[in-house]
């Protein structure tokens, strides 16, 4: 057995199991959101992801499980207060982090708001209201820290947005540092786009998505303040053949590193427009490709 207990590791996103751990576990068909249920046990699981995230306690590393399979349906939004608090579906280590457990808006809203530090969502199909994204953050809260892992993302205007359009068309900020969106697939039913980007938060990562012909993958407003965002090893098919559809980098982002990405629009030759596009021109460019008829290096418009 040796002196020393084997090394475990955990995949990304996931928190490890601590001493201060409190796990809870949801079933949309089984579970109840009675004050007698403890809701820490698969076999007592609470109803609704929004009671679990009501018994988190700040301070406390908190995992939801939700472990039906198949739709979910309950209020949203979701709204996410409290730090250390990791969502999962059922089952969290599918192959490819995708997991059959779908989250469906009931109202035109969001179905998550993040508005805490320390929060993972991951493994889930999700979708949102007509005229609102799956995932957004609060404008009232930074959110340090935050994870968006394997979730495939198929209603709504866009998948995940920090910040966002007012009616008067002015951007309210939804400021995050040190965020992670990974290993994510952007559906075309998306009316908007993959990830739309508006926040002064910085130090952001976009690695190895799949967006599958929705209008525009990463944009960065014009009022995008974000510096030292990496955008990496992800894949673009742009419905159209548009100037900046797979990355639009506004004029006030600096020193983003963006590279090893592939991107062209759904036709079997090379896009005519550049689908890589750097207003500010304060970033840093490399090893991006467009067409599959030949690999070579793409500068930025």
């Amino acid at each position: 057995m040796g002196l020393f207990p084997k090394v475990v590791k955990s995949d990304p996103g996931v928190l490890t199991r601590r001493l201060n751990t409190v796990e809870y576990f949801v079933d949309g068909s089984n579970g109840s959101d009675s004050g007698s249920r403890p809701g820490n046990r698969p076999e007592k699981p609470l109803l609704t992801i929004k009671e679990a995230v009501s018994r988190c306690t700040n301070g406390v590393q908190n995992i939801i499980n939700v472990v039906a399979p198949g739709h979910v349906a309950e209020t949203n939004p979701i709204v996410i207060d409290k730090q250390f608090v990791t969502i999962r579906g059922w089952p969290s280590q599918a192959p490819g982090g995708h997991s059959p457990c779908t989250l469906v808006a009931t109202v035109d809203a969001a179905y998550f708001t993040i508005a805490a530090q320390d929060v993972c969502i991951r493994d889930f199909t999700i979708h949102g209201g007509a005229s609102h994204p799956a995932i957004n953050y609060s404008p009232v809260a930074w959110s340090f820290r935050t994870v968006i892992h394997g979730v495939t993302f198929k209603a709504g205007t866009w998948g995940i947005a920090q910040g966002s359009l007012t009616a008067a068309g002015f951007v309210a900020d939804a400021p995050s540092h040190n965020w992670i969106i990974s290993d994510c697939h952007f559906h075309p039913a998306l009316s908007s786009g993959g990830i739309f980007l508006a926040s002064n938060g910085s130090w952001g990562q976009v690695l190895n998505n799949n967006f599958e012909s929705v209008v525009w993958g990463v944009y960065g407003h014009l009022d995008c303040r974000s510096a030292g965002v990496r955008v990496r090893g992800n894949q673009f098919m742009t419905p159209t053949d548009v100037i900046g559809n797979a990355v639009y980098i506004g004029t006030q982002a600096t020193r983003w590193i963006v590279s090893d990405n592939d991107a062209n629009d759904n036709a079997v030759v090379a896009s005519t427009n550049n689908p890589y596009y750097d207003q500010a021109n304060l970033s840093a460019w490399f090893r991006n490709t467009r067409s599959s008829a030949g690999f070579t290096d793409v500068a930025p418009d």
